[in-house]
């Protein structure tokens, strides 16, 4: 029996595909722009079981584009208010909580049951993506990540056979966490163009203060077209553009 929060799925899938999401878990690393959005689409679309990790909090700034972000919850844990804003959306999902993130100690617990992987960490946070992407493709796990600036997006999916990501972005295959600090993902790896203000110069000073420009159209562009490329895998419709391709759009 279909719950009837998602009868209006029928007819764009079959019963027999929202009982199939209703019993997928994915795992999301990062509750802020893409990680937050991307959980949401999937609960409404019905997937009933999730993995949330993140260890920071919201703060203002994060209003203009997280989900979960509101005045109310400045301060709090984005995984936790995460969860409550997915409870309320479908009370019947089941959800792990990882306050501390992902990293060495706990990304296989982390990965356990997974079906899909969708990394949305910290832009400055390399070490720890590299490690959810090597778990995951020990564990033959596609990892997908998008990537919003200004009013476009683009999404780039990992194969567990396919290019690892310290081949894309050019880095030493077996490199250490230690190696890895300092280090952020070249931004012509995500995109294949950016708009006119997103200068060398501009991308560099943005990056030394780790405060890259982002509003809210880019940061739900970007979990739509993840999400849509993600559950037509899942469900066995279509296989994803992989690295070294991807997907992008940029309506500047």
């Amino acid at each position: 029996m279909i719950k009837e929060q998602f009868t209006r799925n029928l007819g764009i899938m079959s019963e027999e595909e929202v009982r199939k999401l209703n019993n997928t878990k994915v795992a999301i690393a990062g509750c802020g722009c893409i990680g937050g959005f991307a959980a949401e689409l999937l609960v409404r679309m019905g997937v009933g079981k999730l993995a949330l990790a993140d260890p920071d909090t919201f703060d203002e700034s994060n209003i203009n584009r997280q989900c979960a972000a509101t005045h109310r919850t400045v301060g709090t844990l984005k995984v936790e208010a995460l969860k409550e804003h997915l409870l309320a959306i479908n009370p019947d999902l089941e959800i792990a909580n990882y306050s501390e993130g992902v990293n060495e100690g706990n990304v296989e617990v982390f990965l356990e049951g997974a079906e899909y992987v969708i990394d949305a960490i910290d832009y400055f946070c390399l070490p720890e993506a590299v490690v959810l992407h090597r778990a995951a493709r020990q564990k033959g796990l596609f990892t997908i990540t998008a990537v919003a600036l200004g009013f476009g997006a683009s999404v780039l999916t990992f194969s567990p056979t396919g290019m690892k990501l310290e081949e894309y972005i050019g880095i030493p295959e077996h490199c250490t966490m230690k190696d890895l600090r300092g280090i952020t993902f070249p931004a012509s790896s995500y995109a294949s163009y950016l708009p006119d203000y997103a200068t060398e110069e501009k991308m560099t000073e943005w990056i030394a203060n780790k405060t890259i420009p982002t509003i809210s159209v880019g940061q739900a562009l970007g979990p739509g077209a993840l999400v849509s490329q993600m559950v037509l895998h899942l469900l066995g419709r279509k296989q994803p553009i992989v690295v070294p391709e991807k997907w992008q759009v940029q309506f500047e």
